[in-house]
C-alpha cells in the first residue's frame, strides 16, 4: 500500500497543483471527519466512471475519482451538467468528502441496503458529519412502499430526500457557501 506522500508525489506528476491539493485536502478531511482512519488511495482527476457524477469511489481499488470540471480555473469548460454554477475548491472539497464517506463505509465493513447512499451505514456517517459541520439536518434510510400498485418513497418529514442524500454535503450547504473560494 502506498503512503500518502507517495500518492501525493504521483498526484503532482499526473495532475500538477490539483493533484497536490487533492492529497492535502484528503489529509485535512481525513483528520477532521474520520480521525485519520481512512486508508489513503490515489485520487484521479478526469471524467468519472459514471460520466454524469462529480465524483466516484472505486471500492475494490480504493481510488477516488474527481471530475476534472470541479477545478474549472485549471480545467476550463462550458459544460455544466450538475447545476452547481460556482465550481471551485469548496465544491471539490465537498465532493471529496462525499467520496470519503463511501471510502469509510467500505473500509469499515461495507454497506447493505438499497443503494450506496440509501443504507444505514452511509446515513449514519451523513448524520455524524452534518453534526460536525454544524448543519441542522437529519437523514434516514428511505423506505419504499407500494400504494395502489405504485411504488412510493416514504421520506420522513424533515429528512433528506434521496437526491439530497446522494449529494451530501453539497446539497445541504447554504446558498452562498460556494461563492467564496478558499
Amino acid at each position: 500500500m502506498a503512503t500518502l506522500a507517495e500518492l501525493k508525489s504521483q498526484g503532482i506528476k499526473w495532475f500538477g497543483e490539483v493533484g497536490a491539493w487533492a492529497c492535502d485536502e484528503w489529509k485535512i478531511l481525513n483528520d477532521t471527519f474520520f480521525d485519520g482512519k481512512n486508508k489513503p488511495g490515489a485520487i484521479i482527476w478526469g471524467s468519472t466512471l459514471q460520466g454524469d457524477s462529480l465524483g466516484y469511489y472505486h471500492l475494490s481499488e480504493n481510488l477516488i475519482y474527481l471530475h476534472k470540471n470541479l477545478m474549472r480555473p485549471i480545467y476550463p469548460t462550458t459544460d455544466f451538467k450538475w447545476g452547481i454554477r460556482h465550481l471551485n475548491k469548496r465544491v471539490a472539497s465537498d465532493v471529496l468528502l462525499h467520496e470519503m464517506i463511501h471510502q469509510r463505509v467500505n473500509q469499515t465493513g461495507g454497506w447493505v441496503g438499497e443503494t450506496s447512499h440509501n443504507n444505514e451505514r452511509f446515513v449514519e456517517e451523513v448524520n455524524r458529519i452534518a453534526g460536525v459541520l454544524g448543519m441542522d439536518i437529519k437523514a434516514r434510510v428511505i423506505k419504499q412502499t407500494t400504494t395502489r400498485n405504485k411504488p412510493t418513497w416514504n421520506i420522513e418529514p424533515g429528512c433528506l430526500t434521496l437526491k439530497e442524500l446522494s449529494d451530501f454535503p453539497y446539497s445541504s450547504r447554504t446558498r452562498n457557501y460556494y461563492y467564496n473560494q478558499r
